[in-house]
């Protein structure tokens, strides 16, 4: 959707593309990808929840919570992933990333991290014997659909926090 985002375009778009034209205006707001949290932040409470919510279902789909914790996604908002999951009703994932973030702020979690060394080899072997892929396993069994109703639900409740002003 290009030009300004205003309510009533947002309104009217469907379900099955309000989330994904709000979160490409949210990566096309990002500017700064170094440091993500701080643009973040400037953002409503809305554009927040939903940008880490599918940043952080984006690398853990792709590879994991060793992955999420890995990239910046989960080095920048792993502090504020569980309350962005409750924030749209996504309990379930909430206590997965809840946990997850446990584990890695643990003694075991550190050296899970201290595994990731400097090279791409050796994160990938940080995956083997990793407690996060039982975390990781329960995620992928999670009802995607409903994830994505969630998400639109409270989109559609805070619409004019994703209109261009």
């Amino acid at each position: 959707m290009a030009g300004p985002l205003s309510v009533d375009g947002l309104t009217a778009l469907p379900d099955d593309r309000l989330d994904s034209v709000i979160y490409d205006r949210l990566i096309a707001k990002m500017g700064d990808w170094d440091n993500q949290r701080e643009v973040v932040d400037k953002w409503t409470e809305p554009e927040r929840v939903c940008f880490v919510v599918n940043a952080t279902v984006g690398e853990v789909l792709n590879g994991g919570f060793n992955q999420f914790f890995f990239n910046s996604a989960g080095r920048q908002f792993f502090d504020i992933a569980e309350q962005s999951f409750r924030a749209v009703g996504a309990d379930p994932w909430a206590d997965l990333v809840q946990k997850a973030c446990e584990f890695i702020d643990s003694d075991e979690g550190d050296k899970i991290v201290a595994r990731w060394g400097e090279t791409l080899e050796s994160f990938s072997a940080s995956y083997k014997d990793n407690p996060l892929n039982e975390l990781d396993d329960q995620f992928y069994k999670l009802d995607e659909k409903a994830l994505a109703r969630l998400m639109v639900a409270y989109m559609r409740a805070n619409i004019a926090a994703f209109a261009d002003h």
